[in-house]
């Protein structure tokens, strides 16, 4: 396995073992992500709360094969599943003008789903084709190879994490319709 393969893998699992754990860290938490499921997915709420612990147990799944000992090439195609469908359901809210936060990470930012969310799922789909584990002869790599690797996959699922976070700190703030940037 390669340093990158590595790397990308650690970030998964980290991201989506941090999605599924602020989801059900509280039930308000939980409530809230299963109200965006309701309305992002378009699923009715009688089931709403059965999609989003759906989701949450495949998140929890897709980290668990990330981490355990050669199973990483079932959870890289479910990470890549999973990816896909939270990019469609963002892209859809997106386009039929659906503003709610989409709770990715619980009950953490209120800011609606948008491009940034985009751009998240598609780097960490990028991640999810760089993590492809390396050819047999390639070796395994020593300790501080791991350790590297988890190291650097942990500050990028931070910063992942984070990201809307850091969106809304340097966007700029406009004033309600006036179209002029707030100082």
């Amino acid at each position: 396995m390669t340093f990158l393969s590595a790397t990308c893998q650690a970030l998964l699992a980290l991201v989506f073992a941090i999605a599924c754990v602020s989801k059900v860290r509280t039930p308000a938490a939980y409530a809230a992500y299963s109200t965006a499921v309701e309305a992002l997915a378009r699923v009715p709420r009688h089931r709403a709360g059965r999609v989003a612990g759906g989701v949450v147990v495949l998140e929890a799944a897709t980290a668990l094969l990330l981490v355990l000992p050669g199973t990483s090439s079932a959870g890289l195609p479910v990470a890549a599943v999973l990816l896909t469908g939270f990019t469609y359901v963002v892209a859809r809210a997106l386009r039929d003008g659906t503003a709610v936060a989409c709770r990715c990470f619980g009950d953490a930012g209120d800011l609606p789903a948008g491009p940034s969310q985009l751009v998240r799922n598609a780097l960490l789909l990028g991640a999810v084709a760089a993590a492809v584990p390396g050819s047999p002869d390639a070796g395994s790599l020593p300790w501080q190879g791991w350790f590297a690797a988890w190291l650097t996959g942990a500050v990028c699922a931070v910063l992942v994490v984070t990201g809307d976070e850091v969106v809304a700190l340097v966007r700029p703030v406009r004033s309600p319709g006036s179209g002029h940037v707030a100082s």
